[in-house]
């Protein structure tokens, strides 16, 4: 896959919220040329949730994209939550499955957390205890030094975020300088879950390749131990290298447990 030079304007001009949903979301199964990523992905989000470890008021999902799959395990454990994306027309993407008018389903992935949850909910009925919970569909920019402005929060309990900082950083000391504006919004105390990629490149909506910032395992985690985390949990999975990836490039993908301890 070619890479394309990453600017910001590209998120704003070419991102294809509509696309990017048929690409990567139509079902459980995720995008079949990046293998079993997304129902991994999904697995593990459900099992480092289900441990009963992570528990707060007040959750910030950054980076959420036009998709809400990542915060449905945790939706359990806190009592609101706050979905935020740098782009307009995710956000509006967001609004309309709040509302209840997006056209995109999102059934399948409700479907296979509550068969994990086992509590004999609907996916339809989990569905709406999401929605209830959703507090604000805000606009972040993790460049900026107040990225949440104008709008201003305590900080919060827990911070969720999946594959946006490989999206928003240019290398490695981006990703650390965007690692501590998040660390900023959460509390002392307080757990951050990240689930991202390591060795990435870049990945294809539609016809527009969006590069990735190539960081290693080692500079993930010297990042945010620099940033003032214990790692409690980590998990990887390396990606299939005899499979023909033509979406998406990357050599593993990775959940990571944190606890903000200064």
């Amino acid at each position: 896959m070619n890479k394309e030079k990453f600017g910001r304007e590209d998120y704003l001009k070419y991102f294809d919220p509509v696309a990017f949903l048929k690409m990567y979301h139509s079902d459980i199964k995720g995008n079949q040329d990046e293998g079993d990523l997304m129902p991994w992905k999904m697995k593990n989000l459900h099992d480092v949730f289900a441990e009963g470890k992570l528990t707060g008021r007040r959750l910030l999902d950054i980076g959420t994209g036009p998709t809400i799959h990542s915060v449905i395990s945790a939706s359990n454990y806190c009592d609101t939550v706050y979905l935020s994306d740098f782009t307009p027309q995710n956000r509006e993407t967001l609004r309309k499955w709040l509302d209840g008018s997006l056209q995109h389903s999102f059934k399948s992935f409700f479907q296979y957390v509550v068969d994990k949850e086992g509590k004999g909910t609907s996916p339809s009925c989990r569905e709406e205890e999401l929605r209830k919970k959703i507090c604000g569909i805000l606009p972040i920019d993790l460049l900026l030094e107040e990225p949440l402005a104008p709008c201003y929060f305590p900080r919060f309990d827990m911070v969720t975020t999946s594959f946006c900082l490989d999206a928003v950083a240019l290398d490695h000391v981006d990703y650390g300088l965007a690692a501590q504006k998040i660390t900023n919004m959460l509390k002392i105390g307080g757990h951050l879950v990240v689930c991202g990629l390591h060795g990435s490149c870049g990945f294809k909506v539609g016809e527009h390749v969006f590069r990735s910032c190539h960081v290693s395992v080692e500079q993930v985690k010297d990042t945010w131990t620099r940033c003032g985390f214990d790692i409690v949990d980590w998990r990887e999975q390396e990606s299939d290298k005899t499979r023909r990836n033509t979406v998406s490039t990357f050599d593993g993908v990775f959940v990571m447990v944190a606890k903000r301890v200064r």
